[in-house]
């Protein structure tokens, strides 16, 4: 299954997250409106954390953040772990991480409108390093690292 546009009027953010148990988790993601056009991406340093999935919801979490800063309010979050998205359509329950499902329920409140599907995208911002003595870095043109990946998946 590609990438497919969210409906009119909505933006479409693919996010994932890497996890390293010696290292702050990061985050990468990347928007884009109904036609499939590049808006904005993102990448971020987290915090350390357990897991990968305690990673993915962090960088869930950084994603909705960003999204919602830059005014985005009917949003469509798709990312590469099942897990995430059958814990959030309440398809599954885990405890253990009951923390990080709270905060996302509670910044998902704060949107006109959200989803959270699953895909199994590129993950590449998320691996990639981030300049020199950055914890985030936002972008309003095609970061260089991602943009033949892009280019695959709009034609």
């Amino acid at each position: 299954m590609g990438w497919t546009r969210p409906p009119h009027g909505w933006k479409k953010c693919n996010y994932d997250g890497s996890y390293n148990r010696e290292m702050p988790s990061k985050a990468g993601w990347v928007i884009r409106d109904e036609s499939g056009q590049f808006v904005s991406a993102g990448q971020a340093t987290g915090n350390h954390t357990s897991n990968a999935l305690e990673s993915e919801f962090q960088a869930l979490l950084i994603a909705m953040q960003s999204c919602w800063s830059h005014g985005h309010r009917k949003i469509w979050f798709e990312g590469d772990n099942r897990e995430v998205m059958e814990i959030l359509n309440r398809r599954k329950s885990r405890f253990d991480i009951f923390n990080w499902i709270r905060d996302v329920q509670a910044w998902k409140q704060r949107f006109q409108e959200c989803r959270f599907t699953w895909i199994k995208p590129a993950d590449i911002l998320a691996k990639s390093h981030l300049p020199q003595n950055e914890q985030f870095k936002f972008y309003d043109y095609i970061p260089i690292v991602i943009s033949s990946a892009l280019q695959l998946k709009n034609s």
